[in-house]
């Protein structure tokens, strides 16, 4: 034989045999379950991404998957909502009951980090108990161990300055990592639209302008995606915690609460858990806030079981609701303590989940979904058992979610 056909040929073999080991292995792996990144946008309303070109959403949605809108839990909030998504289980049993609240023992909840605060197992942690690693970029509740187990690789403590171009690099570092070392799955909070939509109201061009800046982020994440060729085998779930809606019109349950004598502290704004000082208050407190209009007066006991909001020993003495324009409680900023109503937010949240300006966003592009799917209305409670299946792994422990049709079934 020729030698120079006979080193060709072991070119040829070798060159076979890479790309058979290659082909085995993505399969190996797609088998085993893909890996997933999944990336939250605070405050994205489900209807904006009709509206200004957004090319990185617009070729999920082309290539992927779009759901009508992301159903919340409620109160419709950052801190519930994405506890929510990693827990797969509602506030009653993951106990972030809002933003803000009050825990009989622990004492004051107000935007913690701490995983000690959730009494459910969240998707990092279930999927580092079962062998996987996981990434978390500021996501709720990932800066610290829950149950004495973290995810493999993190990032804190939480920055808001932090660009989310800056993100999308470490998140890329991580997909490079050696097989070994790299994560099956990776969760990264942005800044979405939130903070904007709430000082300008959510109609304002700047809310579509800061989706704009959101959007060339996750197209420098798509982009890292096809340059390093892992469709095949990776995920990449979009969603929001919540929408946003018009508001601006306040009902000071505390000072009518004052006013009729009782001592209370009333955190939240939508949702208002009322800590009575004297139990005994409660019955004059519950009459005093009963006279007001655009509200709704609950007792612990008497809180709907189908809101999943009551959690023993967090949620208040009463449960005050409301709904838009009105907020319950004025900011908490001393300067706005002279004239709150000036102080008031013309965009915001936490509403009732079925109000059509809460609804979320949620898209998905890559392994296990159908090019062009429209799926109806999902819940962020179905979000970890969706990923769960796509990493062929067991949903949190204590999730009550069902895999999203139409994603990695």
């Amino acid at each position: 034989m020729n030698p120079l056909t006979n080193c060709c040929s072991k070119r040829l073999v070798q060159a076979l045999l890479v790309l058979l080991g290659t082909l085995a292995f993505e399969a190996a792996n797609a088998a085993a379950g893909g890996t997933v990144v999944l990336v939250s946008m605070d405050g994205v309303r489900h209807d904006l991404l009709d509206g200004a070109p957004l090319p990185a959403l617009q070729r999920m949605q082309r290539e992927g998957a779009r759901a009508e809108r992301l159903i919340p839990v409620y109160p419709s909030n950052t801190f519930p909502g994405h506890v929510s998504i990693a827990t797969g289980t509602w506030p009653d049993v993951h106990g972030v009951i809002d933003n803000h609240f009050e825990d009989a023992e622990r004492g004051v909840y107000r935007y913690e980090d701490d995983a000690e605060w959730i009494k459910a197992e969240p998707l990092w942690a279930a999927a580092e108990r079962q062998g996987l690693p996981a990434a978390a970029y500021f996501w709720i509740g990932s800066e610290t161990d829950w149950n004495g187990i973290s995810a493999r690789h993190r990032v804190s403590p939480f920055d808001p300055s932090r660009p989310e171009a800056e993100k999308v690099q470490q998140m890329l570092r991580w997909l490079r990592l050696p097989q070994a070392q790299r994560p099956r799955l990776i969760m990264s909070y942005w800044a979405g639209v939130d903070s904007v939509a709430h000082r300008t109201g959510p109609a304002d061009p700047a809310v579509v302008e800061q989706l704009r800046l959101q959007d060339a982020a996750l197209r420098q994440l798509l982009a890292g995606i096809d340059a390093m060729q892992m469709w095949p085998t990776l995920t990449l779930v979009v969603v929001s915690d919540h929408g946003m809606t018009a508001t601006g019109e306040l009902i000071d349950a505390a000072a009518v609460l004052a006013d009729a004598g009782v001592k209370a502290r009333v955190l939240g704004s939508a949702v208002a858990n009322v800590y009575l000082e004297d139990a005994q208050d409660l019955e004059t407190a519950a009459t005093a806030l009963a006279i007001l209009k655009n509200v709704s007066v609950h007792r612990r006991d008497e809180v709907p079981a189908a809101w999943r909001l009551r959690h023993e020993g967090r949620t208040g003495d009463l449960v005050v609701t409301t709904a838009p324009p009105y907020v319950l409680t004025p900011p908490s900023n001393p300067l706005c303590a002279l004239i709150p109503r000036r102080c008031l937010s013309p965009g915001g949240h936490g509403y009732p989940p079925d109000h059509p300006h809460m609804g979320g966003i949620l898209l998905a592009l890559g392994r296990g979904v159908e090019v062009g799917a429209r799926l109806p209305a999902v819940h962020q409670i179905d979000i970890a058992a969706t990923v769960a299946r796509l990493l062929n792994i067991a949903p949190p422990a204590q999730s009550e979610g069902t895999p999203i049709a139409g994603i990695g079934g």
